[in-house]
């Protein structure tokens, strides 16, 4: 079979993708001419794999082949949420697009019918926007998930058993991965793919078809910014939503502000046209709301956004101590969020260790970052951090939430919020967090670590666990320490036990007996 056309763009070591068309080995249909003209094979490359190697009936086959003009268009129509749209389609504890489709559809056994049936559409919807089985057309395809996560895109991947891979293929990559990319490395390639295979196409064979496929892929090179933040602030399990409620944002803020400012809030990064590069403060400020949005949310939390609206963002001493520092996925996010906390104790130099606990709120008015309450309806949502080039940070308590109705569980919150604060501001600089369950998974976990360590850093808990008279693996000796500490008793728990202080045996003992307690 002759190649008729090929191209290879990006890197091959980040991401790359390759198209060639060759000849249809079935000979094609001069009555769908425009489609049997783009049978060929792609090959999608991440960190110096291709994920479109397999095997087929023992031969290896290093292309995926099929009539590659459905997938196209497919690029074309969803390239907006696919570089744009971070929230995953349900509540997932899953890190990755990949296993959000891949468990989403499992449904709990007490909802009833009508609601099972609104999760799987909202389910398949976001399906058909980010996987790429979605315009296989009866192809055999690499089960991949594009989607946005902060100021990077997520290229995620796994073995394909939900999308009925025959027996007789298997792909070289079996098990499941994923790589956060900058969002230029990803769409200046596939546009080039994109538009250089359409043109071909379109110069081959006179259609109405690739003359419009062609017309919308150049299309993607002038200036929609409204359109790419809309799909940033995900106001909404779909499209239709999104669009209205990102509308009713626009309005608010901008009948708040003075123009120059509101304008700040809107403020697209980068300079490419295909993709918003870093990160526009006002679609994070809700980009980790649950997509069911209350009017009430979206006003507390861009009077935040205006309160905070400062030129004095670059001073302090939370600005000498922060970086940005993504989750690595070689470390548990547990891990970093220990070592992050206790360089911090080390930057500080053991300042601000009040007696025998940390005193959190002192901390945070020395680093010069705001510190308020907010009342959100989302209970859920423990606490809210922003920070940016033209915000100064600040942090904010959701009074609402049951976490924050004890000092404990408020200093937790302080703690958690101060960690995004410091280490979770991306390449713009730019932060809006609320932290709760729609909220990047590991970041969030290693974000509960960091307020862990910096609660309870080590020397504080041999101090408190020396002093106790019960023996340490009790529920006496751990309540001791969390009042020493002024912590609340489960983190403190959990604490003890990820540094060793009790055993897991012991932990799960008391968490047992606190439990059967409680019950009685």
């Amino acid at each position: 079979m002759a190649t008729r056309w090929e191209r290879l763009a990006g890197d091959t070591s980040r991401f790359a993708i390759r198209l060639s068309f060759i000849d249809d080995p079935d000979g094609g249909d001069a009555a769908d001419a425009d489609r049997y003209s783009s049978w060929g094979g792609f090959q999608i490359w991440v960190h110096n794999t291709n994920l479109c190697a397999h095997r087929e009936e023992g031969e290896r086959v290093e292309f995926a082949y099929w009539y590659l003009l459905p997938m196209l268009e497919w690029f074309v129509a969803c390239w907006d949420p696919l570089l744009h749209e971070e929230r995953l389609p349900c509540r997932s504890r899953d890190a990755t697009g990949w296993h959000a489709l891949r468990y989403a559809p499992l449904a709990p056994f007490e909802i009833d019918e009508e609601e099972e049936d609104r999760r799987y559409a909202e389910w398949h919807a976001w399906w058909s926007r980010h996987a790429l089985t979605a315009c296989r057309e009866g192809g055999i395809f690499p089960d991949v998930v594009f989607r946005r996560l902060r100021d990077s895109v997520e290229v995620s991947w796994g073995n394909g058993e939900l999308h009925e891979t025959p027996d007789h293929v298997s792909f070289d990559v079996s098990q499941p991965g994923a790589a956060a990319l900058h969002p230029a490395e990803v769409a200046n390639p596939l546009y080039e793919i994109i538009e250089g295979a359409s043109k071909y196409l379109a110069d081959t064979v006179q259609s109405a078809r690739l003359k419009e496929l062609l017309r919308t892929v150049r299309a993607l090179r002038r200036p929609r910014a409204q359109e790419q933040l809309m799909w940033l602030a995900g106001l909404g399990a779909e499209e239709k939503t999104m669009r209205r409620e990102w509308d009713r944002v626009r309005k608010y803020i901008s009948s708040s502000l003075p123009l120059e400012e509101s304008a700040k809030l809107f403020e697209r990064q980068g300079t490419s046209r295909l993709v918003v590069e870093g990160s526009c403060h006002a679609a994070l400020m809700f980009g980790t709301l649950a997509p069911t949005v209350y009017r009430d949310d979206v006003v507390a939390l861009c009077n935040m956004a205006i309160g905070l609206s400062s030129a004095r963002s670059e001073q302090g001493l939370w600005r000498t101590l922060a970086r940005s520092e993504p989750v690595v996925a070689d470390h548990a996010p547990w891990w970093q969020g220990y070592h992050l906390a206790d360089s911090l104790h080390e930057d500080l130099d053991g300042h601000f260790l009040t007696g025998e606990h940390v005193d959190v709120e002192a901390l945070l008015g020395q680093l010069a970052v705001d510190l308020s309450e907010i009342e959100l309806t989302d209970t859920s949502i423990r606490g809210v951090a922003m920070v940016g080039p033209d915000h100064r940070p600040g942090i904010a308590w959701n009074r609402l939430s049951p976490m924050n109705w004890t000092p404990p569980g408020r200093r937790f919150t302080l703690a958690h919020e101060l960690c995004h604060i410091l280490f979770d501001h991306g390449a713009g600089r730019r932060l809006s967090m609320a932290s709760g369950p729609w909220a990047p998974v590991g970041v969030e976990q290693r974000a509960n670590a960091f307020a862990a360590m910096l609660l309870m850093p080590a020397s504080l808990v041999q101090r408190a666990a020396a002093m106790s008279e019960q023996p340490m693996a009790s529920e006496q000796s751990v309540a001791f320490v969390a009042r020493g500490l002024q912590t609340g008793f489960e983190a403190t728990l959990r604490h003890l036990g990820n540094l060793g202080v009790i055993d897991d045996v012991d932990r799960q003992r008391i968490q047992a007996e606190r439990e059967a307690a409680a019950e009685q």
